[in-house]
């Protein structure tokens, strides 16, 4: 079994693209596994590999006093990742907002998840705001959950005005996978006048550890080989989406066969077959797998 690490910093960085290029081979030498995204303002991966490197991975990055008080989450899971990637951006959660956001200083305050609970339990009069992609909601989300039109954070600004605004006075917490959306999030909420403004603090990550069947409902959407994974005990599993083709219940997710079209579907078992693990007829009868489409692009 592996360990897996999440975890983000909000820090600036020194010659970012510098420390992406050491830390790549940093990585690649004690040889753990994963996505790392390195960016003016810090950094954020989901990485992993055998107990024995992950401790090391986290050893080291306490060691740099850029990153000292990084939380770093853990599960554990078969392999996940095959290779290591780390890559420079220029914001680490990319929005594209023309005002300035500081997590660290503008972001909304901390709600532990005992706190969320005993909201829920008090019948407290709150908003709960899903900050992640609509895709990721599809198959999970917190009971009562607001979730948003949402393909891409850069249309949050939007979705906001649009979707939110009428909160404003509300009590409002917010939650995402493991919470560094949530700090640019809340940034932007109270930018744009929101009055009581949490977020969940660790994300579903750590609520799903420490409160498995609670308020949270189906699987968690995550960004790797694993794709979504269960929150739930078994005895509480709770199915949220339907298959593309059927409408069965069903929380599996896969990319089309068509490599040229690739969209990520929700799709049961037995149309995996009857449809070739296509979205739409025309890509059921026209599988092209990656490799081949790459061949085809270079010949």
């Amino acid at each position: 079994m592996w360990t897996i690490l999440l975890y983000y910093k909000y820090v600036a960085i020194p010659n970012p693209e510098k420390f992406a290029y050491d830390h790549l081979k940093f990585c690649k030498e004690i040889g753990i596994k994963g996505r790392i995204l390195v960016a003016d303002n810090g950094i954020n991966g989901t990485v992993g590999g055998p107990k024995e490197i992950t401790d090391k991975y986290i050893a080291t990055m306490h060691a740099n006093p850029l990153f000292a008080t990084t939380e770093f989450k853990t599960s554990t899971s078969e392999p996940a990742f095959k290779k290591i990637f780390v890559r420079y951006r220029k914001e680490l959660v990319t929005m594209k907002y023309p005002e300035t956001l500081d997590p660290n200083q503008d972001g909304g305050k901390y709600i532990e998840p005992k706190e969320l609970n005993q909201l829920y339990e008090n019948n407290e009069d709150f908003v709960i705001i899903d900050m992640r992609n609509d895709y990721e909601a599809q198959i999970g989300r917190f009971k009562n959950a607001i979730t948003l039109p949402m393909q891409n954070f850069k249309q949050l600004p939007e979705i906001v005005d649009q979707e939110l605004s009428k909160y404003k006075d509300k009590k409002v917490v917010t939650y995402c996978t493991g919470g560094i959306r949530c700090e640019t999030a809340t940034a932007l909420l109270k930018k744009k006048g929101f009055k009581d403004v949490s977020q969940l603090h660790g994300g579903v990550h750590v609520y799903g550890q420490e409160f498995p069947d609670a308020y949270w409902e189906g699987k968690l959407y995550v960004f790797d080989e694993r794709v979504a994974v269960p929150i739930n005990t078994p005895q509480n599993r709770k199915i949220l989406a339907q298959c593309l083709h059927c409408q069965t219940p069903c929380d599996d997710y896969i990319n089309c066969t068509n490599a040229k079209c690739n969209k990520q579907i929700v799709i049961c078992a037995d149309c995996r077959v009857k449809w070739n693990d296509g979205c739409s007829e025309f890509c059921s009868q026209n599988p092209r797998h990656k490799k081949d489409v790459r061949a085809m692009e270079l010949a």
